[in-house]
């Protein structure tokens, strides 16, 4: 029997988070959720996920700070990132950052996150 994927949210919306676990659980996703970076870099620490799913405003610090200290450490660098965002990005810009896709929560609708991870975790 294989490992379901495992998964880290990072997201400080607590419903949404809630709507985003559920569904990505459905699909047999192992999925961790941290509301800070903080807290998201402790738990990437104790289990490498497979994929990194992050909101890049959040309190304390933003996720951008989360991206560079995930490229500083050689086995976190090379998890796929999915930024889950209302704020506009360019995937070019970000792209250096592990990030392979951008998912607009202001436009989405569940299943794209679903998508986004079937697209990131070959």
């Amino acid at each position: 029997m294989t490992h379901a994927l495992a998964i880290e949210l990072v997201e400080d919306d607590t419903l949404l988070a809630r709507q985003f676990v559920t569904t990505l659980q459905r699909e047999g996703y192992s999925v961790h959720h941290s509301h800070h970076a903080k807290e998201a870099m402790i738990a990437i620490d104790e289990n490498l996920p497979d994929v990194i799913i992050l909101d890049v405003l959040l309190p304390a610090t933003t996720g951008f700070a989360l991206l560079h200290e995930l490229q500083s450490y050689d086995d976190t660098r090379v998890i796929p990132v999915i930024i889950c965002s209302s704020v506009a990005i360019d995937l070019k810009e970000v792209a250096i950052y592990g990030v392979k896709r951008i998912v607009d929560k202001a436009t989405m609708h569940p299943n794209d996150l679903v998508a986004a991870v079937r697209a990131v975790a070959l």
